[in-house]
């Protein structure tokens, strides 16, 4: 027989610095996590979450990871209330690869306040990053995140703030919150989760905004009206996509840039 998981003890301190209300909040946004089915649920349940305590920004998801354990690609993205454009900035510059946030999530799973992390970051390219996060409202922040080696994913979520956040307050509450977060967003996964290739990264990002309307099935004239140009603007960038993917019709492009890690923001 092997042994007996250890139970998780009740942290009985992290509910001391809380009022009636809070723990009210932080329960109900907890009970909603664990029962959560859906990524839409799992989304609600990380909006309540974000409404109780100062955070402005909260984004969660699944990570690939190769057999060796790096990273290989987003799945799920769980968008609260990142900007979208900094969610493409971020995949098409491939900040993961400088992220000194994500990159600790991968290597050391946890949860990590930024200014402690960023500390430590030094190189210029890093440095780039941090000054392009804060002109997109991702000052300071706390993430959480653990791996599944066996599956070959891991998860994080990140709660970010303009401004500095307590992290001695929060860290706690956040890495206690995280481990249901971490189980949900297995329990919501696709069936198959998708790998990154360059390929797609050559996609401006117009053309990712449309490729992603594209995906949710919208026509050529639809776009044009949600993004206010014309219909002949809109299959010019679609003509664009073709050619970058290598493709000659909307599901191939759709299909090639799920396959290749276009991230499916909800």
């Amino acid at each position: 027989m092997g042994q007996r998981e250890e139970k998780r003890p009740f942290p009985h301190q992290l509910f001391e610095q809380l009022s009636k209300s809070e723990c009210a909040s932080f329960i109900e946004a907890l009970h909603y996590m664990t029962e959560s089915s859906t990524t839409a649920e799992v989304k609600d349940a990380l909006s309540q979450f974000q409404n109780l305590f100062p955070f402005s920004r909260v984004i969660g998801g699944l990570a690939r990871l190769t057999p060796a354990g790096s990273f290989d690609g987003f799945t799920n993205v769980v968008n609260v209330s990142y900007p979208e454009e900094w969610i493409k900035l971020y995949w098409q510059n491939g900040y993961f690869e400088v992220d000194p946030v994500f990159q600790s999530a991968l290597n050391k799973p946890g949860t990590q306040h930024w200014g402690t992390t960023y500390r430590e970051a030094t190189s210029p390219k890093q440095q780039e990053f941090m000054t392009a996060a804060k002109e997109f409202g991702l000052g300071d922040g706390i993430t959480t995140g653990s791996a599944d080696p066996s599956c070959r994913v891991a998860t994080f979520c990140s709660f970010a703030s303009a401004s500095s956040v307590d992290a001695a307050r929060y860290v706690p509450l956040i890495e206690y919150f995280g481990y249901y977060v971490h189980m949900a967003l297995l329990r919501t996964a696709p069936a198959k989760a998708q790998s990154m290739d360059r390929c797609v990264k050559r996609l401006t990002m117009r053309e990712l905004t449309i490729l992603n309307w594209v995906k949710n099935g919208k026509t050529n004239w639809e776009i044009a009206q949600i993004m206010g140009v014309t219909e002949r603007t809109i299959r010019f960038h679609v003509e664009s996509i073709f050619s970058k993917l290598d493709v000659t019709s909307r599901s191939q492009a759709v299909a090639t840039a799920i396959e290749h890690g276009l991230p499916n923001v909800v």
